[in-house]
């Protein structure tokens, strides 16, 4: 439907009886990659991309660039391909073209698949491991790609952005200083509330990293004990009714809560509305006959 009405928007606005002018060939340099949305992709070993030469058939090329980050083209012989954009690969194929091959040759590069750029999505979801990275990929996107996320996983992603090449995941224990790499972190809960603009656009070996949710556990006289994930700002109450609510013999005014402090456990005596913290267990007494 939205095409149908952008062609009728467009067909009134023509001029009456007036053909519609042909589309001009881009010219040189004028990239539009396959499922990216800028043109700051810088390709590498791996890519396959498809050259374009506007008028001459015979050089229209579907390549691969090869391990070393060269390619073959007719008329130009090797081509070195030093993490150029899609842009600057078609310029210079163009302006090479250009010194004596054609007269004003038109050029574009466009990826067809995007193989030499990865990121990594590893820890509660389902299909972990490298994913290609394509134009301005977020974090959304390849979580979408790796998932679903299992029924462990927290509310917060972590996204570790190393500052060097590398081939496998960095995970957040793995980095021992900012020069190292940089710890980022998306609230999983803001992008559900609309927030998009805390949707992180990713970068070439880039970690997405999916935590197991912090839990808390409630034991004593609730329905159902055990472990529940920990959502910040859980209260008392709203972790026993994660456990089910109180049982009948439950003393329902306050509840003791066990707590690491620095490394020694202690119990502290609290109201029901008072919220708890990552790692607490909730002990709910027996009300006294």
């Amino acid at each position: 439907m939205l095409c149908i009405l952008m062609l009728a928007l467009a067909s009134a606005q023509a001029p009456a009886g007036a053909p519609p002018a042909p589309a001009p060939p881009p010219a040189a340099g004028d990239v539009r990659p396959a499922g990216a949305a800028g043109q700051d992709y810088r390709v590498g070993p791996g890519d396959v991309l498809r050259v374009t030469v506007y008028g001459h058939e015979d050089l229209t090329q579907t390549i691969t660039i090869q391990p070393d980050g060269s390619f073959v083209f007719p008329l130009l012989g090797t081509i070195q391909v030093v993490r150029a954009t899609p842009a600057e690969l078609a310029e210079h194929i163009a302006d090479r073209l250009g010194k004596g091959l054609i007269r004003d040759p038109k050029v574009s590069v466009v990826v067809q698949d995007f193989r030499s750029q990865v990121v990594f999505a590893v820890g509660e979801v389902t299909r972990p491991g490298p994913y290609p990275l394509a134009g301005d990929a977020t974090v959304v996107e390849i979580l979408a790609r790796a998932g679903p996320l299992s029924p462990n996983a927290g509310t917060e992603v972590v996204v570790v952005r190393p500052k060097r090449q590398v081939d496998k995941p960095v995970l957040p224990e793995d980095v021992s200083s900012p020069a190292e790499a940089e710890v980022l972190r998306v609230d999983m809960r803001e992008l559900r509330a609309g927030r998009l603009e805390k949707n992180l656009r990713l970068k070439a070996n880039d970690t997405v990293f999916v935590p197991e949710a912090t839990r808390i556990f409630v034991s004593g006289e609730v329905r159902n004990p055990g472990a529940f994930p920990f959502t910040s700002g859980l209260t008392i109450r709203q972790a026993i009714a994660l456990a089910g609510g109180f049982t009948p013999d439950a003393s329902t005014k306050n509840a003791r809560v066990v707590r690491d402090v620095d490394g020694v456990s202690a119990t502290f005596k609290m109201k029901l509305d008072e919220r708890i913290r990552p790692g607490d267990t909730i002990v709910v007494k027996a009300k006294l006959f």
